[in-house]
């Protein structure tokens, strides 16, 4: 793929087949598909909260053996937290907690990459975070696994 193909997404890093066809569709389209005005053409999950800030949805590929996958998507279009606003970086905490107290779960994860997607190993570059619960070591036993960027060489 070229710089030009991963404006958006990086194919190169879907994890599977459904993902991978829709990804192709966004390169084709030249669209953001997490801007608010795409968001639905390419994401079927429902929204399930919304504020002036971000979009809650479940994940269209969620990670193998999650519980539940939220993505938490900005709706400003940037890819580094530091272009959003204080209140918007606030207002991500609140969303978090509102997902914690709607689901309960005993213990969780959040992701958010940033930037070049070469580097971070995220599928799309609109920024998002990913709220991300498991089972635990007793009911599952293996790690979920997911990248987070690139090991460097050791010099």
């Amino acid at each position: 793929m070229t710089k030009e193909d991963k404006k958006h997404v990086n194919l190169d890093h879907a994890r599977q087949a459904h993902q991978i066809a829709v990804m192709k569709k966004i390169v084709a389209d030249n669209k953001c598909p997490f801007c608010v005005e795409n968001l639905m053409q390419y994401h079927t999950n429902p929204i399930l909260k919304e504020s002036e800030h971000w979009i809650l949805t479940e994940n269209l590929a969620p990670y193998d053996g999650v519980k539940k996958h939220y993505l938490l998507i900005s709706k400003k279009h940037c890819t580094g937290f530091w272009e959003l606003s204080p209140e918007a970086q606030v207002n991500l905490f609140e969303m978090f907690n509102h997902v914690r107290i709607d689901d309960a779960m005993a213990g969780g994860t959040i992701v958010m990459r940033w930037g070049d997607t070469g580097y971070n190993g995220a599928t799309v570059t609109h920024l998002h975070a990913q709220l991300i619960f498991g089972a635990s070591r007793e009911e599952g036993g293996e790690k979920i696994l997911t990248a987070l960027g690139y090991k460097s060489k050791k010099l």
